[in-house]
């Protein structure tokens, strides 16, 4: 009977969000016939001075038409750019590429099936999704219709946009790069075959160590008694010099359905451009953010080449063929054609062959068609039992969940299709597996309830730093042993590690206090270690490795602009590891100096530490002393001197950068352990590097009885358009480590509203 009430319910909310009626029973005002009559008629958009658009209508097919034409409005030539990308048809709009990059990429595209399937997919979809991406999609090339003159004509060659761009987006973006990438794909083709694999080519976006950050924190955690949600996606930048990395380009927005005194949907949040959903995201009653998880579901096969096909089970099982054209535009504006011949096994599409063997890439996920309806149906939620209905149905393949409300509850899942397994470990699984056996190949991924998650957990909060899901919660809640071995290594690396720490120092926490600890550049990879190095430096007798040990014992173990020693210290570390003789420890994916106590599962919190040979290290550090004193004159030169953020806009054909900014940056990459995860990229010049790669968006959020209220990031800008005046104007509070407010109120947005346009 409960099930059959919730059912009735949710239909009558959905119905009211469709058609602008209210539902039965919900939490809304009683609009009279007139104030229903002015709603209808006001579909409009309000800029505020962030470029953040607030878009509003009597119902959610109309907000949406607005969302498409918003973000197209904010990012017409990068959502171009990616659609091309998407339907693998990029060489024929832009030509080879450098290095055939656009060949290589449409090829790839192709062999993943993303065109077809994407299409297919349309046909899949349920009423909700086909009605809300028809409406984006109209709102987005109503933009383009309006303003074509603007977009170069580079850019229009892609347009109209068709519904199966957005669901092709998204496969591209998820399935094929944040997967692929999480399974090591790319990594296990590069070691496996002796000629080039298919990849994206030598592109930036291969370099993106894509990170996150997730906290949770209950009321009686919270200084106010309320429940804090903090998000923070790590990735590509945009708005830089390099290419490739607009697929990571984050546009916030506010999406407001019905009376905007009295919404019946008030959606803040980010997504990727191009979706037509809010990915992290809140409403006034909950919220969640993601992180990318350690879940390993893209698996590549080893067949065995046999007869013209490949053996399983016992037998040869001929590969299923098919042939592709693709068009590539030349400089005189004439076409080549290209042939890609795609084979595919049981397994899914061969991506690398050598004379005798073959990989094959099966990826979780590619028939779950409804990711546009399953995330509005998240934010239509109110409560987390609606939430978790919504969420279960895991058309969303990958990220891990957390989660936060109005009613004070937090929620940590490990999110995604994991597959299931016939036993082994996660180990076992990483590797390249062998394709010709039924045993190995799995059909079938876990449900919800029997993914790992912990809810309400007794320390009052959860989080996630891309670690595994035994670490969620202190005291540990979510148990190893009660899930197959296969699920996630028993690690935590020192980023989480970071923020736990942080998280168990207090017994409550200001929604200030706890962006401070988000924002932290401690890198305490440091603190663990410069004990023993500093005193082995010192009792080495070398004056360069003294003097290096007098600047990192003053250090004051941060990555902030200002911090001297940092330089110094990462100096020693890349120097240290690039040297084939000294004792190193692999862990995590990521190589270390040896330490004299391993990390241990039942410590997580105060291991690894030390040094297992400090007077090893010693040579390294005179070194990096010898090579900052040639290269900047001192050794304690501020880190911000170095690192920089490099913000640019680009002409109109959106060939060449246009520099904006270059200011001192803050923030470091792995492994030193900085929550503010920050990765940097050599310019032409000697000095200085520029950010590239993490801290691009973070959300605080809290959940008061009247609603949330929220502050929020974006450091390189709501907006990439050639001319856009929003593509500099958060740094000053990146360099302060600061939020600026995000407004949701009508008074608010009226207040803030520096342009308005119908749509």
């Amino acid at each position: 009977m409960l099930t059959r009430i919730y059912v009735i319910g949710s239909l009558l909310l959905y119905w009211g969000a469709i058609t602008g009626t209210l539902a039965a029973g919900a939490d809304a005002s009683n609009d009279s016939a007139e104030q229903a009559k002015a709603v209808k008629s006001k579909a409009e958009i309000l800029w505020d001075e962030f470029g953040i658009a607030h878009i509003y209508g009597p119902d959610l097919p109309t907000v949406l038409r607005g969302y498409g034409y918003a973000q197209m409005e904010n990012h017409a030539e990068l959502i171009l750019q990616n659609i091309a990308l998407a339907r693998g048809r990029a060489a024929e709009y832009f030509g080879p590429g450098s290095n055939n990059k656009n060949v290589v990429s449409d090829e790839q595209v192709i062999t993943y099936g993303i065109p077809k399937r994407s299409e297919e997919w349309v046909g899949q979809s349920d009423l909700l999704q086909r009605k809300l991406i028809d409406s984006f999609v109209a709102g987005a090339n109503e933009y383009a219709d309006r303003h074509l003159n603007s977009i170069s004509p580079e850019f229009q060659r892609v347009l109209p946009i068709k519904p199966a761009d957005t669901l092709a987006l998204f496969q591209y973006t998820v399935h094929f790069n944040f997967m692929t990438y999480q399974s090591n794909v790319a990594k296990l083709m590069s070691n496996w075959s002796a000629e080039k694999p298919v990849t994206q080519g030598e592109d930036v976006r291969d370099k993106v160590q894509k990170a996150s950050n997730g906290w949770a924190l209950a009321p009686a955690k919270s200084s106010d008694g309320n429940a804090i949600l903090i998000g923070n996606p790590q990735l590509g930048w945009g708005n830089t010099s390099l290419p490739g990395l607009g697929i990571y380009q984050w546009m916030e927005a506010n999406l407001v359905v019905g009376n905007p005194s009295h919404p019946r949907i008030n959606a803040s949040g980010v997504t990727f451009i191009g979706a037509p959903f809010m990915a992290i995201g809140f409403n006034d009653y909950l919220g969640w953010t993601h992180t990318n998880n350690v879940i390993k579901n893209a698996d590549l096969y080893e067949l065995k080449l046999a007869s013209g096909g490949y053996e399983f089970d016992g037998g040869v099982h001929p590969f299923d063929v098919h042939e592709f054209e693709i068009k590539i535009r030349q400089a005189d504006g004439s076409f080549s054609t290209q042939t890609v011949t795609v084979r595919a096994s049981v397994h899914g599409p061969v991506v690398a062959q050598r004379a005798d063997r073959a990989l094959a890439l099966r990826v979780a996920g590619l028939n779950s068609p409804n990711v546009v309806s399953e995330y509005w149906n998240m934010m239509l939620a109110r409560h987390l039992s609606e939430f978790i209905r919504a969420n279960s149905r895991l058309q969303m393949p990958f990220f891990n969940v957390v989660y936060a409300d109005r009613d004070g509850q937090i929620m940590y899942l490990f999110g995604g299709r994991q597959p299931r397994r016939s036993g082994g470990t996660y180990v076992w699984w990483s590797g390249i597996i062998p394709g010709d056996t039924s045993a190995t190949l799995w059909t079938d991924t876990l449900k919800w309830s029997e993914l790992p998650h912990t809810i309400n957990p007794p320390g009052g909060f959860v989080q996630n730093s891309n670690d595994a899901p035994w670490f969620s919660s202190f005291p540990k809640t979510i148990k190893q042993s009660h899930y197959p071995s296969y699920i996630a290594a028993n690690e935590m690396e020192f980023r989480p590690q970071h923020g736990a720490i942080f998280l168990r120092s207090k017994r409550k926490f200001s929604t200030e206090e706890v962006t401070t600890g988000k924002m932290s550049t401690r890198m305490i990879m440091a603190d663990r270690i410069l004990p023993d190095l500093i005193a082995a430096a010192r009792a080495s007798g070398d004056a360069d490795a003294s003097a290096a040990a007098a600047v990192l014992e003053k250090w004051d173990r941060l990555s902030d602009a200002g911090s001297q020693g940092a330089v110094l210290f990462e100096r020693w570390y890349n120097l240290y590891i690039a040297d084939s003789n000294s004792p190193k420890d692999s862990r995590w994916g990521v190589t270390y100096p040896a330490f004299r106590v391993e990390f241990s599962p039942t410590s997580p919190l105060t291991t690894p530490v030390g040094l297992k040979n400090p007077a090893a290290a010693v040579p390294f550090l005179a070194q990096a002393a010898r090579e900052l004193q040639k290269q900047f004159g001192r050794l304690d030169i501020a880190w911000g001197d170095v690192y920089r953020v490099v913000l640019v806009d680009h002409d109109a054909s959106y060939e060449k950068p246009v520099p904006l900014t270059n200011v001192p940056g803050a923030g470091s990459g792995e492994p030193f352990g900085a929550m503010r995860k920050v990765y940097y990229y050599p310019s032409p010049e000697p000095n200085p590097k520029f950010a590239y790669d993490g801290e691009t968006y973070v959300q605080v959020v809290e959940f008061t009885p009247k609603g949330a209220m929220a502050k929020a990031l974006i450091g390189y800008g709501n907006a990439s358009r050639p001319g856009s005046p929003h593509i500099t104007d958060q740094v000053p509070y990146y360099e302060q480590k600061r939020l600026r407010a995000v407004y949701r109120t009508q008074s608010e947005v009226e207040a803030h509203a520096v342009t308005r346009e119908s749509y």
